[in-house]
Formats: C-alpha cells, structure tokens, sequence
C-alpha cells in the first residue's frame, strides 16, 4: 500500500496528539506547572513571614509573696497596748525607782491625730521606815502620728492625775500630773506593733512641784 494513501499521511504532524504531548507524558495525563506552583508558594512564603514575638506569661498570684505590712490595709480606728513601764519619781521627801505596767487605749479622729488616754502602776524596794513606794498615773490628750511607714513615730501630751504612797506629812498623797513625750510602733504586721516610749512628767504633790521621767516598752494592737 502507498504511505501517501493511509489516514496518517493525511494530518499535519503537528495536529496530531501523539506528536504534541511531551515524550514523558501520555496524552490523557499531562502535568501542570503554573498551577503546581500557585498552590505551593504561598505556603512556603509563609514561613519566612516574621511572626509576632510572644507574650511574656504574667506571673501567677500564688507566686507573688504578700508583703507582711502593708500601710493601705491598716487598722487605724483603735489602739490599745499594754507594756512594761519605768518611773523614776523625784522629790525632796524622797526619791524612788519603780517599775510596772503601763496601758493605753486611743481613737483617731484623723489620719495624723487621736485621742488617748493612758494609765500607769508601778511599784519601787522599800524606803524609810520599810515603806514600799506605790506609784499610779492617768491622763488623757492628744496623739500625733507623723506617717504610716513600718516606722511610724508619734508624740502626744496627757493632763491628769496621780496617786503615790507612802504618804507623808507635808501633804496629801494625790496630785496633778502632766505628761510630755513620744515614742515609736514598728508595725509589724497590719494589726501589731512594737511601741518604744519616753516621757517627761510633771506631778504636784507634798504641796511641791516635781520633774520625773517614764518609758514603757510594749506591744500595740489595731482594730
């Protein structure tokens, strides 16, 4: 048969299928690049994209310890302490040196300012004719507070009166008594405090005027 008479002659050789698709490829399955790498690139793009620098993680609350004073928390309302208390009394009848308690209750009507008042008894040896000297005071007055730091010094003044024994024969054995002085609480927490104290007293008595001293030392509790 001719070769120029067969259908194959007939078509263009780039017409035909079996000419047009690569070697490596059958006529019904051919790959496509361009939409291989359209689905490919934006993916692999997306890992050289900077990415937002993480967020440190907030500490936990049990993790945080709770200051042991803290001044917003204060128990500032009442005051009342009770501490050991020294009294050196000092007159031309005689001279004692006496030691005991001494308490106090206070109010504050402001932030810096309160009232209080305070009482003392102490006891001193014996003295002539085996006489023990027996010492009591009270008095009431203002009290300044200067801050609410963990250090929280104070002054205040007490009018008032006193009782001493033994009595003696210049004059009866109770008099006026005015208290001068201030002292420092170290707060220990928000309810307790330390309290360090020194004091001028002035008494009259014997029908005489005398210049003492006082400190106390005692603990001061809030609420």
């Amino acid at each position: 048969m001719d070769f120029a008479q067969t259908s194959a002659s007939s078509q263009p050789l780039a017409a035909r299928s079996d000419f047009a698709a690569p070697l490596y490829t059958t006529s019904s399955e051919a790959v496509n690049f361009s939409n291989s790498f359209a689905s490919i690139a934006p993916a692999a793009l997306d890992t050289f994209a900077p990415q937002p620098a993480a967020e440190p993680a907030a500490p936990s609350a049990a993790a945080v310890p709770s200051p042991k004073f803290d001044p917003t928390q204060r128990y500032t309302r009442w005051q009342v302490g009770l501490g050991f208390a020294f009294v050196r009394f000092r007159s031309t009848v005689y001279t004692a040196s006496a030691v005991g308690l001494n308490a106090w209750l206070s109010y504050s009507v402001r932030d810096w300012l309160a009232i209080e008042g305070a009482a003392t008894a102490v006891f001193a040896p014996t003295i002539y004719l085996n006489e023990h000297v027996k010492y009591a005071s009270y008095g009431a007055g203002p009290k300044i507070s200067f801050g609410h730091d963990q250090f929280e010094p104070w002054v205040h003044v007490l009018v008032g009166g006193m009782h001493i024994l033994p009595q003696t024969a210049l004059g009866s054995q109770n008099g006026f008594e005015f208290l001068a002085g201030g002292g420092v609480d170290y707060n220990i927490n928000t309810r307790w405090a330390a309290r360090l104290e020194a004091d001028w007293v002035n008494t009259h008595v014997f029908g005489q005027s005398q210049n003492n001293g006082q400190a106390a030392l005692g603990i001061v509790f809030h609420f």
